[in-house]
């Protein structure tokens, strides 16, 4: 994984009550070959009952934009889970460069 990098900013991504959480900073290899540099989050959004997104947020080709990511979602409070689930792909992704 990576070291400090500036978070982006996920207000349009996230409804009143809605939680994120910062998972890591890592190289993500896309199912096409290409490493990204990526933010990893967990986020429980409660607007239309609990759901839990494993989001992956990296810079856009246009700068200042970023291209959001959702790498999969899971009914209920799954933070953990997808968490680890996460921090898993992103060692594996790692240890194959």
């Amino acid at each position: 994984m990576l070291d400090v990098t500036p978070a982006p900013d996920l207000h349009l991504l996230l409804a009143p009550g809605d939680q994120a959480e910062f998972v890591a900073l890592c190289r993500w290899t896309t199912r096409t070959g290409r490493a990204e540099t990526s933010w990893l989050y967990v986020v429980l959004h409660r607007r239309h009952g609990d759901w839990t997104h494993a989001y992956r947020v990296v810079p856009d080709r246009r700068p200042g934009h970023l291209a959001i990511y959702l790498e999969r979602a899971e009914p209920g409070d799954r933070r953990g889970a997808l968490r680890a689930w996460l921090r898993d792909h992103a060692t594996l992704v790692d240890d194959r460069r």
